[in-house]
């Protein structure tokens, strides 16, 4: 038989690889040589860095990529305005007549666009008919809503107790035994006390139910969800076909409860003489005191708190004053009653030195947690409140939100550790970042994606009136809650009410005031002394760290760059004659044996 040939290989030889990459040589120095000839000549066009665009996990991307399309809608309809003026000028025909009689058009070539693009004479013939002007359409009065209008309050709680009848408390659904104060109730004695649970629809159907039938064995407790307008923000859908052309308004009367709340203010009013019922509205800060208003006036008379809007406006982003609207009550019987929105409560701080630090700690992490004001993921130091987040979460929730391995109940030690692996929030030599980890856990929370409630203490059975169940069956229960994409519930175990002192004589607005002279001052006296007062600067920092709410970072801190290494020593080779021996003689003293 013939002698069947081996296959060649279809690899090169060296010879043809070095030939190749010598021409990708020669062709990257004549490149370097011209660019070296154009920028001495100045002809040289620097290259336009492509825009990388918005991350798919930054969590407002839907919402810029439409505010972008409605800025470039606005624009083009800006455009369209200045060319119909220009032509209206020029014509002499109003600019009204103009915009409707470009809609009428635009109208016609759609319809003739959906036949078959054959028409007759009859209908070419009307074309000429659509420039002149239609006729001037009788415009009727757009009757606007009366203005609410805002009268300032007292200056201090104890000035709001005493001028009140009704002391109405908003707590927050997601921990309510948290948001009681004992000492508020105690100096409100006298007075008929609502408990409004406040943002029902962030927790399971089953908290609700349990909560409310175990704080009405001590209050009058009503539950209650703001309007759509006044939730908290999130991101909006990006524009569609459908939804560009007309802009949907989030709507004012869609409140759960606010009927039940009416109806109970209006029992009240019948008991009380006078021309109209007084109702203070207090609570901790973030609780929803102003939106509540807000939805029971069905206008937006305050201004409620928004993450996103904190993390862009300086200054207050809260209730910081008394404020006072007087409405009137929806039976139309002509009786007034008088809404007084109040700042957040603060506390009397305690500073025994028998109290021990870990304490300490522990109730700023839970003055911090319980208010979420700002952007707590920006604290400073964020693990002492993942160490109070941790021993108060069940750990098989934490390890389903966020897929971690087992870990130890109540070790923030591990958790951070298998968050950071999780996240790959890994640095050098294999160190966990434990701090980062920690700050997606609190950005989580302060967004509400860290879904969480609480169980009351003990059994009670559930009851509830006609009211109640029409409030709750448009709530979720926890299997539904959990099958969410969004959302990573997690069971807390319940707070206790707040047995501390209330700062019933601190004037509101005072402090921001003060801080702001302060300010000024520290201000001129660092560009008179320069360097000097670094040391005294330091210690003022140190005394404001105390505070709770002053401890989460408003803006980004300035990152300080890195010290260089110092440069590398370059290794000199000498060219003197060697001695005739051979060997080079050293300088200095002989190495002894």
């Amino acid at each position: 038989m013939p002698r069947i040939r081996k296959k060649t290989s279809k690899r090169g030889t060296t010879h043809q690889r070095q030939k190749l990459k010598h021409k990708v040589t020669e062709g990257r120095k004549k490149a370097k040589k011209v660019a070296r000839k154009e920028q001495a000549a100045g002809k040289t066009h620097k290259k336009s860095k492509k825009d990388p665009g918005i991350p798919n996990n930054f969590p407002y991307k839907d919402q810029i990529l439409a505010e972008v399309a409605e800025s470039r809608r606005e624009a083009a309809e800006e455009k369209q305005r200045r060319k119909d003026e220009k032509r209206a000028a020029l014509t002499g025909v109003d600019v009204k007549d103009i915009e409707d009689s470009r809609k009428d058009t635009m109208d016609v070539d759609n319809d003739e666009n959906e036949n078959d693009g054959q028409g007759f004479d009859g209908i070419m013939s009307l074309r000429s008919a659509l420039s002149a002007p239609p006729p001037k359409k009788s415009v009727e009065p757009v009757t606007s809503e009366p203005v609410i209008p805002v009268i300032a309050g007292p200056n201090t709680l104890r000035e709001v107790l005493q001028k009140a009848d009704v002391l109405l408390h908003v707590v927050d659904a997601r921990d309510p035994a948290a948001g009681i104060s004992e000492a508020l109730f105690k100096e409100a004695t006298g007075k008929d006390i609502l408990l409004l649970v406040n943002k029902i629809d962030t927790v399971p159907r089953e908290s609700l139910e349990q909560w409310l039938s175990h704080l009405r064995l001590a209050y009058n407790t009503l539950p209650f969800r703001v309007a759509e307008a006044f939730l908290s923000s999130k991101p909006n859908p990006p524009p569609t076909l459908k939804t560009s052309k007309k802009k949907i308004s989030p709507k004012l009367d869609d409140a759960l409860g606010s009927d039940v709340v009416w109806e109970q203010l209006s029992k009240l009013k019948a008991k009380k003489s006078g021309e109209e019922l007084v109702v203070a509205l207090t609570g901790v800060t973030n609780s929803g005191k102003s939106a509540v208003i807000n939805s029971l006036a069905r206008a937006d008379v305050f201004p409620i708190y928004d993450l996103n809007s904190a993390a862009t406006v300086k200054g207050p982003y809260t209730t910081t004053s008394a404020s006072e609207i007087v409405l009137e009550f929806p039976d139309k019987m002509g009786m007034k009653i008088r809404l007084i929105d109040t700042p957040g409560l603060e506390y009397v701080r305690t500073d025994d030195e028998d109290v021990q630090d870990d304490e300490k700690e522990k109730a700023r992490a839970k003055d911090i947690l319980l208010r979420s004001r700002g952007r707590v993921d920006r604290l400073k130091d964020p693990l002492f409140a993942i160490t109070h987040v941790v021993s108060r979460a069940d750990t098989q929730d934490l390890m389903l939100a966020y897929s971690l391995p087992a870990f130890s109940k109540g070790d923030p030690t591990s958790f951070l550790a298998g968050m950071a692996r999780v996240s790959g929030l890994i640095k050098k030599r294999g160190v966990l970042d434990h701090a980062g980890a920690a700050r997606i856990v609190l950005r989580d929370w302060s967004i509400g994606k860290f879904a969480r409630y609480t169980m009351p203490p003990g059994t009670s059975a559930p009851s509830s009136s006609a009211d109640d169940e029409r409030i709750l069956a448009t709530l979720k229960r926890r299997k539904e809650l959990r099958k969410a994409e969004d959302v990573k519930l997690v069971r807390l175990q319940p707070g206790e009410a707040e047995r501390r002192e209330v700062l019933l004589d601190d004037i509101w607005g005072a402090d921001e005031e003060n801080s702001e002279e302060a300010d000024d001052e520290d201000a001129g006296d660092e560009e008179a002394s320069g360097d000097e007062d670094g040391d005294e600067d330091e210690e003022d920092q140190g005394s404001e760290s105390d505070k709770d709410e002053e401890d989460v970072v408003e803006e980004e801190e300035e990152e300080v760059p890195e010290l260089l290494p110092p440069p590398k020593r370059k290794r000199t080779v000498s060219f003197a004659a060697m001695p005739a021996g051979g060997k080079r003689q050293r300088s200095g003293k002989s190495r002894r044996s």
